[in-house]
């Protein structure tokens, strides 16, 4: 009898109403999720684990933005562009999975604007070597 009260009791809490791609979009790089700063621009030095960076727009209007993309990203009121170097989804075997989402902030020319970038990133990144260039030489650790 008390189990038949604990599964009843249970069974709202566990399931889940949101559609099917907001699942899967938990742990990849989605509209409104919060980001962290690996580099030393000064808006990374400015947040706080209160006041993180967080995506308003992906690149052409896909669902889930994944490594090696730019991304649109709002921080204090203010719109960046941002290449995700690390997510918590990889997207292949071969790239790492990270506790945050990590990101570089870009200009207006697609080029970062710190100067140095203080967490590891992956290898994959090389392989994109021309387009990405100027971040792979700011990074100093690789994995």
């Amino acid at each position: 009898m008390w189990r038949h009260i604990r599964r009843t009791v249970a069974a709202p809490a566990l399931s889940l109403s949101l559609p099917r791609p907001l699942l899967e979009t938990r742990q990849a790089v989605g509209l409104l999720t919060k980001l962290r700063f690996v580099d030393n621009c000064e808006s990374a030095k400015r947040a706080t684990k209160t006041d993180q960076p967080y995506c308003i727009k992906l690149p052409r209007d896909k669902k889930v933005a994944k490594f090696g993309e730019v991304i649109t990203i709002a921080h204090r009121g203010k719109v960046h562009k941002a290449l995700i170097v690390g997510s918590r989804k990889p997207g292949s075997k071969r790239l790492p999975c990270y506790d945050t989402h990590h990101i570089v902030m870009l200009n207006e020319k697609l080029e970062p604007v710190g100067t140095r970038i203080v967490a590891p990133i992956p290898s994959e990144l090389r392989r994109k070597s021309g387009q990405w260039s100027k971040v792979i030489a700011l990074a100093t650790k690789f994995i």
